[in-house]
């Protein structure tokens, strides 16, 4: 169940079962039990257009989504003015999608960060983290030492 203002169907989930879901500015993911991904809502930039196959996590920004496939890789779409939606290579466990930037953990926790950088959002901080959370212009994160770090606007 979603609520809310319903601006373009972001709160009118499609039928079925899902283990996750993400919402954005005007756009839902989320992913069904079988680990396909399903978005609706607002698709301007074609972010509720995902990919195929199947995924382990997901994230929804302002106009794009990105999520991680049980192969580790990542898939990104919708808006992609700044890159946004062109993730690195590479093997990830985790990814988080802000407005105009995305960021993701690497399997050995180191973070890599792509998009809009004018604020810094997109400068991967040295070192390992367990978590990553992308804001509208800055992220923030979890390193494995416990401590929290953000980069971006001030």
């Amino acid at each position: 169940m979603c609520w809310g203002t319903n601006w373009r169907g972001e709160t009118e989930p499609p039928e079925g079962s899902f283990r996750s879901v993400s919402a954005g500015w005007y756009h839902t993911c989320g992913i069904r039990t079988d680990d396909t991904v399903v978005c609706w809502g607002l698709s301007r930039s074609r972010e509720s257009l995902p990919y195929s196959g199947t995924f382990h996590s997901i994230s929804v920004g302002g106009e794009h989504a990105c999520g991680v496939r049980t192969d580790g890789t990542l898939a990104c779409w919708g808006e992609n003015g700044s890159g946004e939606s062109t993730p690195p290579a590479g093997s990830f466990r985790s990814v988080s999608a802000g407005l105009g930037h995305s960021c993701g953990i690497r399997t050995d926790g180191t973070v890599v960060c792509w998009g809009a950088h004018l604020d810094g959002q997109s400068s991967s901080p040295v070192g390992t983290f367990h978590s990553i959370n992308a804001g509208a212009y800055y992220t923030c994160g979890v390193r494995t030492n416990g401590a929290v770090e953000c980069w971006g606007r001030d």
